[in-house]
């Protein structure tokens, strides 16, 4: 019996203390209230579920034909958005930033949450936010030119004194520059304008080219990564130095500006955006045993991607392609140059008289870009061929109804061979986009002499004798020459005009000269043999023929044309040979010759 009253005594009691347990428990508030509001970390990953989660979702169960074929065609367009935002490819960004602005505002739905997440309001306010917010207010006004806008409104791109202890020009964009201009602003941050900047940043860190991602955006030459600051600092974590992360250099209007206020923060980091910049069309993996790639991104940019150990540090090169005017007008013809119109028609007429031209000059002094533009005097019936090693030129999209084919060498078909299949193409005009081996440059003189009525092409040398020179070494190092004087009698009888470009460190572009390549007389006999005195002229013939194939010179030059870079004056030298001006006048339209008779006489008072 006192057993039984224990047991039910025993059970009152637990349950008495399990049901004041209970209701002391329901009454208390959870201890994370406090950090119930979402992070910025929190809601990059919510974002990556979430979407994740949208594709995987097969609940079609239940659905018409119409409705499944509606939720179909809907996944499959989310899934190839994911899948070619990655590129850069706009309409699918916006797809898939739309999806991203859902769910931060199912996330988000107050000003105060946004808040919460990400501080747009903070005195400490990263300065890459506020460069990002910058461009999406100037966006909606200029579109592409924003940032070219801010830098002509603020005069962005002088030359400055920052670095080497202040002692050394260059060209920086600072977080100064940025916080000053931001401040100046006093933008009105809405509801709806918080959720777009969030977008973008969530975009940016979740399939975007992170800092890099509004910059790629920009209508600009191009831009670099991964080239200046030091490496081993990130080892000794020394805080005094610039570290290699911090490394974004924008490429403007011949300008490389050094965006100071820019980092990956990590290299971890600027791999990831390296990668994604050249994966497009697939090119394959950028490995440690292949250490660079040559790629173009979906916009038609060309890039050069590069890592350890080939490279000291990732780095990325890419350079934008542009659809903008590149009439010869437009880039010979600036404010402060006179008498550019000396270069436009002489640079005409050499198009007209179908003269092979060799555009020579450094990286970045606007080559390629020259050579897009003397197209357009090249005569429209004549069919093109363009080889280059990335593309660069876009031809048809500049002449789109012109009779054009470009090709570009691939890691299973050379350029060797691609200039061997264009001798089958029915080429009128061959364009060589850059002159870079010894093949090439082989091929490229064998076609100016059989395969098509004349070239344009493009290479480095530094004077119009070598590029002679190069290129005869060119073709004796490719095997089809044994004797260098008859190799440069080759080269001298195809290649007549050097067009050699130059620039200044302020980003001034100029043609410092346009010189003829002028084949000497070998027309002379050598000494007749004489009977008479056989050992005497025997020697002298001998002396003849080495001096010939040895010290004598076969050709030279002539500069036509100059730019005087202190006055910023086109000058006219000397003309022409009068077998190459014969030539010209041949080959122009006659109703183009008398203005060419009268351009000379100007000009050149002959």
């Amino acid at each position: 019996m006192t057993n039984t009253f224990l047991t039910i005594a025993l059970i009152i009691g637990s349950a008495m203390g399990l049901t004041i347990w209970y209701y002391r428990v329901k009454n208390e508030k959870p201890d994370y209230e406090e950090d119930a509001h979402i992070t910025f970390e929190k809601l990059v990953d919510t974002v990556k579920y979430t979407l994740a989660d949208l594709i995987k979702d097969e609940s079609f169960n239940g659905f018409s034909d119409d409705d499944f074929k509606a939720f179909y065609k809907r996944k499959a367009r989310i899934q190839d958005a994911m899948n070619n935002c990655v590129y850069g490819i706009d309409s699918a960004k916006v797809i898939v930033q739309d999806l991203i602005r859902s769910v931060i505002m199912d996330e988000c739905p107050t000003v105060q949450d946004v808040n919460l997440c990400y501080d747009f309001y903070s005195r400490t306010l990263d300065t890459r936010v506020k460069f990002e917010i910058l461009l999406y207010f100037y966006k909606k006004e200029y579109g592409k030119g924003a940032l070219a806008q801010i830098i002509d409104a603020y005069n962005l791109d002088r030359e400055r004194y920052l670095i080497e202890d202040k002692s050394a020009p260059s060209y920086a964009i600072t977080a100064e520059d940025i916080d000053m201009i931001y401040g100046s602003k006093h933008y009105k941050l809405t509801y709806p304008v918080l959720i777009d900047l969030l977008t973008i940043l969530v975009y940016q860190q979740y399939k975007g080219f992170g800092i890099l991602d509004t910059l790629r955006e920009m209508d600009i030459n191009g831009f670099n990564c991964g080239t200046s600051g030091s490496i081993l600092s990130n080892l000794r974590n020394d805080k005094q130095v610039v570290k290699a992360p911090r490394s974004v250099w924008l490429y403007f209007r011949g300008k490389y500006i050094h965006m100071r206020f820019l980092t990956f923060g990590t290299e971890q980091e600027l791999r990831r955006v390296i990668q994604l910049i050249c994966r497009y069309n697939n090119p394959g993996p950028l490995t440690e045993k292949r250490g660079y790639l040559v790629n173009t991104m979906f916009d038609k940019s060309r890039v050069l991607a590069l890592r350890p150990p080939a490279a000291e540090y990732w780095a990325v090169f890419v350079r934008k392609f542009s659809l903008s005017d590149v009439s010869l007008k437009n880039l010979i013809e600036k404010p402060y140059v006179n008498n550019a119109n000396l270069a436009i028609h002489l640079l005409q007429f050499l198009m007209m008289g179908q003269v092979t031209c060799g555009v020579t000059g450094r990286q970045g002094s606007g080559k390629t870009t020259l050579m897009t533009a003397l197209i357009e005097f090249i005569d429209p019936k004549y069919t093109l061929r363009v080889l280059e090693m990335a593309p660069e030129m876009y031809l048809r999209e500049l002449y789109p109804e012109r009779n054009i084919l470009s090709v570009q060498e691939t890691e299973f078909v050379s350029a060797s061979d691609l200039q061997d299949a264009l001798k089958k193409s029915d080429a009128a005009v061959s364009i060589v986009g850059e002159v870079a081996t010894d093949p090439i440059a082989a091929r490229m003189i064998q076609m100016g002499q059989v395969a098509s009525i004349f070239t344009i092409f493009s290479h480095h040398a530094n004077r119009a004798a070598d590029l002679v020179r190069a290129l005869r070494n060119s073709l004796v190092n490719a095997g089809g020459f044994t004797s260098m004087v008859t190799a440069e009698q080759q080269v001298i009888d195809i290649v007549r005009i050097d067009v050699h470009l130059n620039y200044t460190t302020d980003g001034k572009r100029y043609i410092e000269r346009i010189s003829e390549i002028i084949k000497l007389d070998e027309g002379v006999p050598y000494p007749d043999y004489l009977r008479s005195d056989p050992v005497h002229s025997m020697n002298t013939i001998t002396k003849e023929y080495y001096t010939r194939i040895t010290d004598r010179q076969t050709f030279t030059t002539r500069d036509i044309l100059k730019y005087d870079l202190a006055t910023d004056t086109y000058t006219a030298l000397d003309w022409f040979s009068p077998e190459l001006t014969q030539y010209i006048m041949n080959c122009i339209p006659k109703d183009k010759r008398l203005d060419f008779s009268h351009f000379v006489q100007e000009n050149w008072e002959v």
